[in-house]
């Protein structure tokens, strides 16, 4: 079947433009909207008929209500052998080659008869009475009608079942009208066959779908690359991948090759998903490269630097989040954030801070602990310390933890504000959350050391190093002890220079 179908969408190479609904609701509402638009005609059309008209084009109604495939997508008409006459010769000699029918007339009583309901569904916008007359009419004994005759009947009940959103009951008749294929026009079963198709899957039939949608293809005249990129949709409900990946790649070369550019974004959009979903990342890339050339969205440039950082591109992960900025694309504290990032990985942290500032400058970025630390830590890796210190000071204000107090305590430390670094060395304490406790005591002993406490630093350093033995932290434990060490020794140095100045 899978070698059959390719051949089939490559037998004929005039464009065509069948429309593939997306989602459920929309499937429906295309349909719906067809529907009635095509339908609508009936009324019109019998009413600008005389009797004498009527019975002359007796030969010219057999098909009554038939749907017909156009290039616009979907023909409802009461006078479908009409519309039949009007293609050219080759076109029927070429459907009577495919499959040689002998189409029962639809009677005069019958036409008038529908013609009364369509007027029921459509202009009086009744379609529960109107399903109500048709089954008067079967009712009657369907022995009386020919299968053309019952076919159109049971598509006049599809489609007020349809109106009402009654879906199941809309399968039903459409199923039923196949059951008289041999005495229907090709078109009505082709077209029949496609709307079932994507009613079983508006109702997540995917087998019946699918078996419905391949027997479709086999008898389609051209049916473009849309139905196949249905058949790909079907497969990813199904999780079948590969097959999907198959298909939507089908679609999209015979889309290529008939000039019908650019590629649907969908399209595009589906064949990344399911190559990610298979972590095809090279895949992944180069679908995403595409879309921001067809495409160029915020969503395709954000996604395309996020799979270059992922594949370790990081220059291209740059460029990509730089393109995305100079057009004008950020407008989510997400995207300053993640630039800010990438910024730093860089090694340019200024440009870092310069553009998470314009975030809060322009409001994108609210002011949080995680984005306040960000810019902080921005201006801290450029030695930019002063303004370091003051994002880290708004940072405290929504920390939960001591990590930012920890920060804060070593640039006090290199700015010699030893008050404000002890201060806030005992704020990470109190707070906790801390790893390697030890490393902040000694950041703590060493501001009290520099604040001449040194029996407090000596108690404090003692404890850093208790701490840092219990960890296995060897360099931090013999950082202690010399530490430790320093302090004994300054301390006797005081006492002999007290001692001497008191002799």
């Amino acid at each position: 079947m899978k070698s059959l179908l390719k051949f089939v969408a490559y037998r004929t190479r005039s464009p065509s433009k069948w429309r593939t609904a997306k989602g459920r609701n929309d499937m429906r509402d295309q349909l719906r909207n067809h529907m009635k638009e095509r339908f609508s005609w009936i009324v019109s059309t019998l009413s600008s008929l005389t009797v004498f008209a009527m019975v002359t084009a007796m030969g010219a109604i057999g098909s009554l209500a038939t749907i017909e495939p156009t290039a616009q997508g979907w023909s409802f008409s009461v006078m479908g052998e009409v519309q039949a006459q009007r293609r050219s010769r080759s076109d029927r000699d070429k459907e009577e080659e495919r499959r040689e029918r002998r189409i029962p007339v639809v009677n005069l009583a019958t036409a008038d008869k529908l013609g009364e309901v369509q007027e029921v569904i459509d202009t009086e916008n009744n379609p529960q009475a109107g399903l109500e007359l048709l089954q008067r009419m079967i009712e009657r004994g369907t022995r009386r009608y020919n299968g053309n005759e019952l076919a159109n009947i049971y598509k006049m009940m599809a489609y007020a079942y349809f109106i009402l959103d009654d879906i199941p009951n809309t399968i039903r008749y459409n199923e039923k009208i196949l059951e008289h294929r041999e005495d229907i026009r090709i078109g009505l079963e082709s077209t029949t066959m496609f709307t079932l198709a994507q009613l079983y899957y508006s109702e997540e039939q995917y087998d019946k779908a699918l078996r419905m949608i391949e027997d479709w293809l086999l008898i389609a005249d051209d049916p473009g690359p849309n139905p196949y990129y249905f058949v790909a949709t079907i497969y990813y409900q199904q999780q079948e991948f590969d097959r999907a990946i198959e298909y939507v790649e089908l679609a999209i070369d015979m889309a290529t090759e008939r000039g019908l550019l650019p590629i649907k974004k969908s399209w595009w959009g589906m064949l990344r998903f399911l190559y990610f979903e298979k972590e095809n990342y090279a895949k992944v890339i180069e679908i995403l490269e595409i879309m921001v050339k067809e495409y160029p969205e915020r969503s395709s440039w954000v996604q395309l630097a996020g799979m270059y950082g992922q594949e370790g591109y990081e220059n291209k992960q740059l460029y990509a989040m730089e393109s995305a900025n100079v057009l004008g694309f950020f407008d989510r504290e997400s995207d300053y954030l993640q630039y800010q990032g990438v910024l730093m990985n860089a090694s340019v942290p200024i440009r870092a801070a310069w553009y998470l500032k314009e975030g809060f400058d322009n409001e994108t970025v609210e002011e949080s602990y995680r984005s306040l630390n960000a810019l902080g830590q921005s201006y801290q890796m450029a030695l930019e310390d002063d303004a370091a210190i003051a994002q880290f000071e708004e940072a405290t204000e929504f920390a939960e933890d001591g990590r930012i107090f920890k920060r804060l305590a070593q640039l006090y430390l290199g700015k010699e504000r030893f008050e404000r670094c002890s201060d806030r060395a005992d704020e990470a304490l109190e707070m906790g959350g801390v790893d390697r406790i030890w490393d902040l005591k000694i950041l703590k002993g060493m501001c009290e050391f520099n604040l001449g406490n040194l029996s407090k630093a000596k108690e404090i350093f003692v404890e850093a190093r208790r701490d840092a033995r219990t960890g296995r932290a060897a360099s931090a434990e013999k950082s202690t002890r010399d530490w430790i060490r320093y302090i004994d020794s300054e301390q006797n140095r005081l006492r002999q220079l007290a001692a001497a100045d008191a002799s």
